[in-house]
C-alpha cells in the first residue's frame, strides 16, 4: 500500500503500472491472492496457501488509484497470466477479467443476506481469531467493511472517470 501510494503521490506513474501487472500475475485462478507471495521468479512458489478477509481488495483499490491517476485505460485490456505453480502455461485474461473474479471472492465471501464482508481469517490484525471457528462467516471486521466500501467507490470512480461505468 504505502509504496504504491508513494510513487502515486510523486506522479512515477510507470513504476506503478509495473507494480500492478506483477500483482495481478500473482492473482490465483481463483481470483484470491496468496497473503502473501514473492515477486522474483526464483523465489515464486514462496507463498501463503490461504489469504486473510482484507487482502483481495487491496490491489483492486491500488488499480482504482492508479486508474485516477493516470486516466491509463489501457491497463484494463492488457493481457496478464494467473499465477500456476506447476510449469503449465498459464491461463491468460486481461486486467478487467481478473478484477471480476477478484470482485466474485468478495461477493461470494459477503456476510448471508448483507453487504457485509466476512471476518473469514482475519483482517490487519491477524492475531484477532475469533475464539469460535464459525464465527468467521457471521462476523465483520470494521477496518475490512471501510475498505471494501473505499475500493468500490475509487474503483467506480475511477471507471466513470475512463468511461467504462456501463
Amino acid at each position: 500500500q504505502g509504496p504504491l501510494e508513494m510513487l502515486l503521490a510523486l506522479d512515477r506513474v510507470a513504476p506503478v503500472r509495473d507494480l500492478l501487472l506483477r500483482v495481478f500475475a500473482a492473482q490465483n485462478t481463483d481470483g484470491d491472492w496468496p497473503q502473501w507471495f514473492m515477486f522474483f521468479e526464483r523465489e515464486r512458489h514462496n507463498r501463503a496457501a490461504d489469504s486473510h478477509g482484507d487482502i483481495v481488495f487491496w490491489p483492486l483499490l491500488g488499480l482504482a488509484q492508479y486508474l485516477l491517476a493516470s486516466e491509463d485505460a489501457g491497463l484494463l485490456d492488457q493481457h496478464v497470466p494467473f499465477f500456476t505453480p506447476s510449469t503449465e502455461p498459464a491461463a491468460v485474461a486481461t486486467v478487467w477479467q481478473h478484477v471480476e473474479r477478484a470482485l466474485a471472492v468478495i461477493r461470494n465471501r459477503l456476510i448471508a443476506n448483507t453487504h457485509l464482508a466476512a471476518y473469514g481469517h482475519g483482517d490487519w490484525n491477524d492475531s484477532l481469531q475469533p475464539a469460535d471457528p464459525a464465527l468467521r462467516e457471521r462476523l465483520c471486521s470494521a477496518w475490512t467493511v471501510t475498505l471494501h466500501h473505499q475500493m468500490l467507490s475509487t474503483l467506480a470512480r475511477a471507471l466513470r472517470r475512463l468511461g467504462r461505468d456501463g
